[in-house]
């Protein structure tokens, strides 16, 4: 899947918001491929003519890893709105104004900075668990290491859990 389409289904997801756009979703997905290959185990490359991401063997992405992508752009997301929210809380410190029968009262900064905040744990617990699906993907080991598909031998010893123990 290409960066731009990838970019773009983050911007209709986050309901097109007017503070960012396409190329700039486009351009931190393309810092953030030493941290996507760190979370999933993987060697993704940036192909440096055409600006794609592709596999160590030269394919696109698979969808599971894009679903990566997105989450880690909504944790993103959610940590500019928490300083955005943290930065006015400084500046606003006015909750409530009453005059002449004309009531003005301010949004609770603080309470949206521990709403996003809440929402941002959730968001990282559901890309803890995209991760572990992303690498338990393949379900059977490759490899098994032993020799424990041959029948053991040896005399009655072999049988018993510690042969030179005395019982006492």
């Amino acid at each position: 899947m290409k960066i731009v389409d990838i970019a773009n289904e983050i911007y209709i997801d986050s309901g097109s918001p007017t503070d960012t756009s396409i190329p700039a979703i486009a351009f931190w997905i393309r810092g953030k491929i030493g941290s996507l290959n760190t979370l999933l185990y993987e060697s993704f490359q940036l192909n440096e003519t055409t600006l794609e991401i592709l596999t160590s063997t030269g394919g696109e992405l698979a969808y599971e890893a894009v679903a990566v992508i997105k989450q880690m752009y909504r944790i993103y997301d959610y940590e500019v709105q928490i300083r955005k929210n943290m930065n006015a809380l400084a500046s606003d410190s006015l909750l409530s104004i009453s005059d002449q029968g004309t009531t003005i009262t301010r949004v609770n900064r603080n309470s949206i900075s521990q709403t996003y905040s809440t929402i941002r744990k959730d968001e990282i617990k559901m890309l803890t668990d995209l991760i572990n699906a992303y690498r338990n993907r393949q379900g059977t080991p490759l490899q098994v290491a032993g020799d424990d598909t041959e029948v053991g031998t040896g005399g009655p010893d072999y049988l018993t859990p510690y042969p030179n123990r005395r019982n006492y």
